[in-house]
């Protein structure tokens, strides 16, 4: 109950509202407190200068089996030829208007705080794998003038209309890399989700798309076209927006409910 408890106060209008296990919960964030160990130590995926995005399974077969639910996790990669870190850092810290630049996953977004350039709370709402409306807390890092990554986690999810658990939670981690050549752009995503048999899950993904591999390339192939657009015009940060405060803390795994 104490765990429960604990996620309700720091969830208030997501995780408690979807009523995950204590359990759930605990799995999830020790398995993402170990991918977070290690992300950014794998070898750059081999993306050429062509279109094509490369995927590949991050840490064994998808999906993983969580007690009370099931978990992808999808590594990325695409080049985006002649274009800057100057370039398209702005483009993708433009969340008021992420349907201009992702039109086949998201329908709309609103930015709801900023803490100087580095740290951003938007909400969105998804087209797949459902409809749905996620708010995410995202944080960025310079790490020199060639290299930016940022790591974006999900406070709130909620699947518009009936509830057919396909997302709970979701995590991205992305790496920016300037060539001279263009910028190679490699991703991260885990995502949770209810538990569901294979039978629904083959008919979700042919469906309705419980399949995170696909938003991931969709995602990554937008990016690219998007970046690209001759005479793409991006606004400026809007001023007068509250700061953020502190960023979500890291996944911390802890002990399972009941163990001492």
């Amino acid at each position: 109950m104490k765990v429960a408890l604990m996620v309700c106060l720091l969830f208030p209008g997501g995780l408690c509202a979807q009523r995950l296990k204590p359990e759930t919960v605990q799995a999830y964030d020790c398995y993402v407190q170990a991918a977070e160990g290690r992300i950014g130590a794998h070898k750059a995926l081999p993306a050429a200068e062509g279109e094509k995005v490369r995927t590949i399974e991050a840490n064994g077969p998808n999906p993983h089996k969580l007690p009370g639910g099931q978990l992808y996790d999808w590594i990325g990669a695409i080049f985006i030829p002649g274009t800057t870190l100057e370039r398209l850092i702005p483009m993708l810290q433009d969340y008021a208007h992420r349907a201009r630049y992702f039109p086949e996953t998201i329908s709309d977004s609103k930015l709801l705080c900023l803490s100087g350039s580095d740290h951003f709370q938007y909400s969105m709402r998804m087209k797949e794998p459902a409809i749905l409306d996620v708010t995410s807390d995202v944080v960025w890092e310079s790490v020199d003038a060639e290299h930016r990554r940022c790591r974006s986690v999900s406070t709130h999810v909620a699947e518009v209309g009936k509830d057919h658990g396909y997302l709970r939670r979701l995590n991205s981690y992305w790496q920016f890399t300037e060539t001279g050549k263009g910028v190679l752009v490699e991703a991260e995503t885990i995502t949770l989700s209810d538990e569901f048999g294979s039978v629904t899950r083959m008919l979700g993904s042919a469906l309705m798309g419980i399949n995170p591999e696909k938003s991931l390339k969709h995602s990554l192939t937008s990016m690219r076209e998007s970046a690209l657009k001759p005479g793409l015009q991006i606004p400026k940060l809007p001023s007068g927006l509250p700061a953020c405060g502190e960023p979500v803390p890291r996944a911390v795994c802890a002990s399972a409910p009941g163990s001492k």
